[in-house]
């Protein structure tokens, strides 16, 4: 048996008991954040039981969290139906990065035409946020709303629906590499930023060539930074196959 699978929730302590109003809304949040803030380990299994405890809610509210996680790819179940922690494969990062790079291209160019002042506006107030961004993940949900903008500013909602599909994996990936290399990125805050006004520069000068080629530059930039790096610490979160 998987002694990883065995892990108990260490860091549960630190979930609050939730508002009856939106229970199991408020489970899958506090779920989903210590997820991608790296409190639940990757193959950490989350046990049912304790977990409507620590809440304070019931089994069901509980179950209804875990599998909305699931859907988003964030946890999977086992053999005997416990739910884990995802650990992304190889595989799986690649197919994120693929799917993100054809995503942020298709959009890019659309809102080249459709960009209005509203979504300007908007992608300027978020890279003012990425600078004064508290943490690593506060700056990858930033990072991923900036990009989010550029895809509502296209105006098709097939691509946003595809975009909504891929955010949970990107985050988890995105967060999980910034917190293993948090050392080797500490300019990330104005590195991000700065990548993110070369783009909303572009958008204002509607040169579609332009847009995508620092679309296509920035999917791939973050990928390539960690794929250089040959350390145990480095390639630990993920399986290879």
């Amino acid at each position: 048996m998987n002694k990883l699978r065995e892990k108990t929730l260490k860091n549960s302590s630190t979930f609050r008991k939730v508002e009856k109003q939106s229970v199991t809304n408020d489970v899958e949040g506090q779920l989903r954040e210590a997820i991608l803030d790296g409190r639940l380990k990757p193959d950490e299994s989350l046990a049912e039981a304790q977990l409507a405890t620590q809440f304070g809610v019931s089994r069901a509210s509980v179950r209804q969290a875990k599998f909305q996680l699931a859907q988003e790819g964030l946890l999977e179940f086992d053999s005997r139906g416990t739910a884990i922690v995802r650990t992304l494969t190889q595989a799986d990062v690649q197919e994120i990065v693929e799917f993100r790079e054809v995503l942020d291209s298709a959009a890019i160019r659309l809102a080249c035409t459709r960009l209005t002042e509203h979504s300007a506006s908007k992608l300027t107030r978020c890279i003012e946020q990425i600078e004064a961004a508290p943490n690593l993940l506060q700056l990858t949900l930033l990072d991923i709303a900036f990009h989010e903008e550029i895809v509502r500013a296209a105006e098709n909602s097939r691509l946003l629906a595809a975009w909504q599909l891929l955010r949970p994996q990107l985050v988890f990936w995105l967060a999980s590499m910034q917190r293993m290399h948090a050392s080797m990125i500490s300019q990330t805050h104005s590195e991000t930023a700065e990548s993110h006004r070369e783009l909303l520069n572009a958008l204002h000068a509607g040169d579609a060539d332009r847009c995508e080629q620092l679309a296509r530059r920035h999917a791939n930039g973050l990928k390539k930074l960690f794929d250089n790096i040959d350390t145990p610490q480095g390639i630990g979160q993920f399986r290879n196959t």
